[in-house]
């Protein structure tokens, strides 16, 4: 299990305050790219079609900003998509690039032995729709190194989309903090629901659903004292409890990242905590964002 991975803030967004923020360019799309910039979460991008051609874009970000995960969230990418994701400095081109990573927008799951040769799932072990539905979707690209390249291409390549088209509801781009050491035992993740229940005077139940959402509660101990206080404070004072997040559980692990990632605010703001000489506490609450 690799250390968590708490990504802030998000390089994609547009310029604000002292962010210097990014541009998104392609070919026209018929919801534009520019609501992928946006928080609202009625906004979304959509290609016209699902053409290679059709189905790109291109970050250009402000100034050299480190980054290490781009993150397509809210997607309704089809489970035999992938994409092709390229970053170069300008100095450099497209064609021979900083990084290149090509990557399965879903992840195989399942192993073929533990599966009924029946499956519809048997040969990849993709996951079903069954199986993702009610989660937000994500595609998680994660680079080896650190990168600070400003221009970044995205390409999907989806021609079987039964939709017609690609979707995608937030672009986030950020480096963030991953601790020297991981969160402590009793780390929990959760859900919760907003569903509203109201019973008759003779017992029966009636149901407003809302969709649950995930809640993560961790807690990093003993860290190096400056760690917590300039990494792990300094989000709190940076992010509030309104700001944008991106939580990964564990990078390493593609059979989880579906469950265990997810888009999220700080509930409230946490404590730093001397507990020994030179060594320091800090815990969040982390609420998913839909």
């Amino acid at each position: 299990m690799t250390n968590c991975m708490l990504l802030f803030p998000n390089r994609a967004d547009k310029p604000r305050g002292a962010m210097p923020g990014a541009s998104i360019t392609g070919p026209a799309w018929a919801l534009p790219l520019e609501n992928m910039q946006r928080r609202e979460s009625y906004l979304v991008a959509r290609s016209v079609d699902t053409q290679a051609a059709n189905t790109q874009f291109t970050v250009r970000i402000n100034g050299f900003m480190p980054y290490r995960v781009i993150v397509l969230n809210g997607h309704q990418f089809s489970v035999t998509s992938s994409l092709k994701v390229t970053g170069w400095y300008d100095d450099q081109s497209y064609s021979s690039p900083d990084f290149t990573i090509l990557k399965d927008a879903y992840p195989s799951v399942a192993f073929t032995e533990d599966l009924p040769w029946e499956a519809e799932n048997w040969w990849d072990g993709k996951p079903l729709t069954e199986d993702i539905a009610g989660f937000t979707q994500n595609v998680i690209i994660i680079l080896p190194l650190v990168s600070q390249a400003p221009n970044i291409r995205v390409e999907i390549f989806d021609p079987n989309n039964a939709a017609g088209y690609v979707q995608i509801q937030r672009l986030f781009i950020a480096d963030g903090w991953q601790p020297s050491h991981n969160y402590a035992y009793g780390g929990a993740h959760a859900y919760e629901t907003d569903t509203q229940i109201e019973r008759a005077i003779g017992g029966a139940e009636s149901f407003d659903r809302r969709e649950p959402y995930r809640v993560a509660r961790i807690a990093f101990e003993y860290l190096p004292q400056d760690e917590a206080l300039l990494k792990g404070l300094d989000l709190c004072r940076r992010a509030g409890t309104d700001g944008e997040i991106f939580w990964i559980a564990d990078p390493d692990n593609e059979r989880t990242l579906v469950q265990t990632s997810f888009l999220a605010r700080l509930r409230q703001l946490s404590a730093w905590e001397q507990v020994v000489y030179e060594r320091a506490n800090i815990a969040f609450e982390l609420k998913e964002l839909r």
